[in-house]
């Protein structure tokens, strides 16, 4: 696990440091999701389209299955 510190400023904004961000594929403008959990603040990027996730799990799923659980959720969120 890597650590490091920022500072938040005046306006409430945080830095979050290069090498973090470049290995979780953000870049300006990209929106994260902040969460508490316990006493800590948890930050995650936001997954904005599937195509995003290309490649994360090759090889350990059936694109085929994945594919169809896709569409059986799509529906139960059809109105």
């Amino acid at each position: 696990m890597e650590i490091k510190t920022s500072k938040i400023s005046t306006k409430g904004q945080l830095t979050i440091p290069k090498d973090f961000r470049e290995k979780l594929n953000l870049h300006e403008g990209d929106e994260v999701i902040l969460y508490i959990q316990g006493e800590g603040l948890i930050i995650k990027p936001k997954v904005a389209h599937l195509g995003m996730l290309r490649g994360l799990l090759r090889g350990e799923l059936d694109i085929e299955k994945a594919n169809d659980f896709i569409k059986a959720e799509r529906k139960k969120w059809s109105l």
